[in-house]
């Protein structure tokens, strides 16, 4: 826990003096009677001073956690993602039918992006962009997670294999200049890592940096088997992104469980004094309504 305001916490000193000058008072005042407990009594007199008192332990930590609240407290949160979109760049072509990947790439691609939605936030748009020979736009981005998993259920394979189109597709379908108060969207590039469209892929990267856009990548494929993962890497590191190497289906879900806490989560600093302002004034009504049933006035 940290404080925007630390100095106001120099307050619970004077808090501190209150209290003791409250228990010097209550205590002299006590002292006043006398009392000839009787053996069988002595139970009921412990628990009513108990209850003698609670009142004034509740007005107390009221007042405490009043004067903490001042010196603006801050937590550190894990919070959801303000994000433009994130789309999901999914290579189509007939090398996805390869089973090195059981029961295929494809299907196996299908099951990762299903589960990496499923980890995001309600309110967080998702797109899906699809490549081959070239690139296509198959879903814009948006919040219906029913229209996201028909258009998943929903891809077919053919044609070539240049990732690159992927790439640009999936960039022209986030906003250019995204809100204020909105962060840049995300590309998450499913790919073999090849491609023969005379595209630099690292061109297309860079454009992405300048906008802010994180490419992660995930090689779907194992090595021997047409898979080629080191520009896929390239491209990664050069927006900031991750690469996931992709060799069996269970790395396809670890890989989907790290990028949807990566994806649609945020650690960040988060002030907490209206939390502990509520939390006080909780505790001042408690204390009031103890002191009205008890009759005693603090």
């Amino acid at each position: 826990m940290g404080f925007l305001a630390p100095w106001n916490l120099l307050a619970l000193l004077g808090l501190v003096a209150l209290l003791v000058l409250y228990w010097r008072l209550h205590h002299s005042r006590a002292s006043g009677h006398v009392w000839y407990p009787g053996a069988g009594q002595m139970g009921g007199l412990a628990q009513q001073t108990i209850w003698l008192y609670l009142p004034a332990i509740g007005f107390f930590l009221a007042l405490a956690t009043a004067l903490i609240a001042t010196a603006r407290p801050t937590l550190r949160l894990t919070m959801p993602e303000n994000l433009a979109g994130v789309i999901l760049a999914i290579e189509n072509g007939w090398s996805m039918r390869q089973t090195d990947i059981a029961p295929n790439r494809m299907e196996a691609t299908r099951l990762a992006a299903k589960a990496l939605v499923g980890r995001l936030p309600t309110q967080v748009k998702v797109g899906v962009a699809t490549f081959s020979g070239y690139g296509t736009l198959l879903l814009p981005p948006t919040t219906d997670r029913v229209a996201f998993r028909q258009a998943i259920d929903n891809l077919d394979l053919g044609g070539g294999f240049s990732f690159t189109y992927g790439l640009l597709a999936a960039l022209e379908a986030l906003p250019e200049s995204p809100p204020e108060g909105v962060r840049p969207g995300v590309i998450v590039l499913f790919s073999h890592g090849h491609d023969v469209s005379g595209n630099d892929p690292l061109k297309i990267a860079d454009e992405a940096l300048r906008r802010g856009i994180k490419v992660h990548t995930i090689g779907v494929g194992t090595h021997g088997h047409n898979f080629d993962e080191e520009m896929l890497k390239k491209v990664a590191d050069r927006t900031g992104g991750r690469y996931y190497p992709i060799f069996n289906a269970n790395d396809l879900s670890n890989a989907h469980a790290d990028l949807g806490q990566v994806l649609g989560w945020r650690p960040q600093t988060t002030e907490v004094s209206a939390i502990l302002s509520l939390l006080a004034a909780l505790l001042l009504g408690l204390s009031l309504g103890g002191s009205a049933l008890r009759r005693r006035v603090i």
